[in-house]
């Protein structure tokens, strides 16, 4: 039997111990690129431990906070727009250790999504190696927290449903045409570029006839001379035979006459 907390969000608390099935799709209009927002309650608290201070009750700067979630999402939706039409991005407010920091990504077409996991696989975000898998998540409504978003959840950073971090939606309008406008332009790049090639490719086939055809015509033009400087020998040695058979009857006359006398 499938887990249906993984089928839901792409995540189970149980991770491989689970008893049910976390069925990976091969394919999926969806990433998920695992643990890479680093969640500002969590690095206060990793912080106050290397400096020997309690955990409990770490205070965070909201306002630095905020700023720095704002430049992580430019940053990672201007990054995967370059593959294609970003549906949704999600970045992931809870705590818990199977949920924390994670990213998901949803494209219009499936091959964008696969573009894209194959280029960020295994690179490196402000220091964190990023781990992209295709997520089994496409229908966000039933994955995210109602509660959270109400402001009403009773289970804080540890409840297992999402609770996606809110952006302006005027900023995600601007990051859209900026995108869309990229987008026009590489495409109007491409097509300068194919055109550029094909230019090129028709001028190189025009030099290749036209020395074609002056090959042929220089091989027709040394045929003609030859056959005409045949035809001027052949008359030389004609002219030349019949002044030869003139001198002979000459002569055969003269040695005639001489007999007579």
């Amino acid at each position: 039997m499938n887990c249906p907390f993984y089928f839901k969000i792409g995540a189970c608390r149980h991770a491989d111990r689970c008893s049910r099935i976390h069925h990976r799709p091969a394919f999926s209009q969806t990433i998920l690129i695992k643990h890479i927002y680093r969640h500002p309650t969590r690095e206060a608290e990793l912080q106050a431990a290397r400096e020997g201070r309690s955990v409990d009750g770490v205070e965070v700067d909201e306002a630095k906070a905020r700023e720095d979630f704002l430049v992580f999402f430019e940053d990672y939706f201007g990054e995967l727009s370059k593959f294609g039409r970003l549906e949704a991005l999600h970045i992931c407010d809870n705590l818990g250790d199977h949920m924390i920091g994670h990213v998901y990504a949803k494209f219009s077409e499936e091959e964008e999504a696969a573009d894209a996991l194959n280029v960020m696989n295994g690179r490196y975000y402000n220091g964190r190696r990023m781990e992209v898998e295709f997520s089994p998540v496409t229908d966000f409504r039933e994955a995210r927290c109602r509660d959270f978003d109400e402001d009403t959840c009773r289970r804080g950073g540890f409840c297992n449903f999402m609770h996606i971090k809110p952006v302006p939606i005027c900023l995600i309008r601007d990051m859209e045409e900026d995108a869309e406008d990229e987008r026009r332009r590489e495409e109007m790049e491409r097509m300068e570029r194919r055109r550029k090639e094909d230019r090129r490719s028709n001028h190189r086939n025009r030099e290749r006839k036209s020395g074609d055809r002056q090959h042929r015509s220089s091989r027709r033009g040394g045929s003609s001379g030859g056959r005409e400087a045949g035809n001027g020998g052949g008359s030389r040695r004609s002219r030349s035979r019949s002044r030869s058979r003139s001198r002979s009857r000459s002569v055969s006359r003269e040695r005639g006459g001489g007999g007579a006398e």
